[in-house]
């Protein structure tokens, strides 16, 4: 080996070891805070507020704080485990801590697998899903009547009581906008 052959050689183990001693080593995990809703979602969440003053509003609820399943022995623990780290948008409860229903806000025109099977675990529960658009928010009036349309809540001041919905899903459809392109301008 010649001289040059040698100080090529040490280089590469000394830039190697410098490398991995730079990037290799263990670092202790570093944290941020993160927002919990986004602009759209923290706006629909006190526009629920403010259009149900008499019902509690939670956004993000984990899937397993709110059903949980039956059965025993593997069943059970296979059941819970398909609903492990599945979250809904907004859980509404009555003031007696009764869950009136789980409120989604829709950014896709389908919906997706998991929110398809997420929405079978709350109907098989009896827990009603009512869904939103994203891309034009509902007023109070519109939520406050969406949420209060159950037939078992009509005449009644307030949603829950103790019953159970009875897991159908509503839809919130809003109405077509009756301006037209007319100028012919494609935006």
């Amino acid at each position: 080996m010649t001289e040059k052959e040698t100080i090529v050689f040490f280089g590469i183990v000394f830039g190697g070891l410098l490398l991995w001693f730079i990037f290799g080593r263990d670092r202790p995990a570093r944290y941020r805070t993160k927002n919990l809703l986004t602009g759209r979602e923290r706006d629909f969440f006190y526009r629920l507020r403010r259009a149900l003053p008499d019902c509690l509003v939670f956004a993000r609820m984990p899937l397993s704080a709110l059903i949980e399943p039956t059965g025993i022995g593997s069943m059970r623990k296979a059941a819970h485990a398909a609903i492990e780290g599945l979250k809904v948008g907004y859980a509404v409860f009555d003031m007696n801590m009764q869950l009136v229903a789980v409120v989604e806000l829709d950014h896709g025109v389908r919906l997706s697998r998991r929110a398809t099977v997420r929405d079978a675990y709350l109907a098989g529960a009896g827990v009603r899903v009512v869904r939103f658009p994203a891309r034009r928010l509902p007023s109070e009036a519109n939520i406050h009547a969406t949420i209060y349309s159950r037939p078992d809540l009509a005449g009644k001041g307030r949603p829950g009581r103790g019953e159970r919905g009875g897991g159908e899903v509503i839809e919130f459809v809003p109405q077509r906008s009756p301006w037209r392109n007319t100028a012919n301008v494609h935006i």
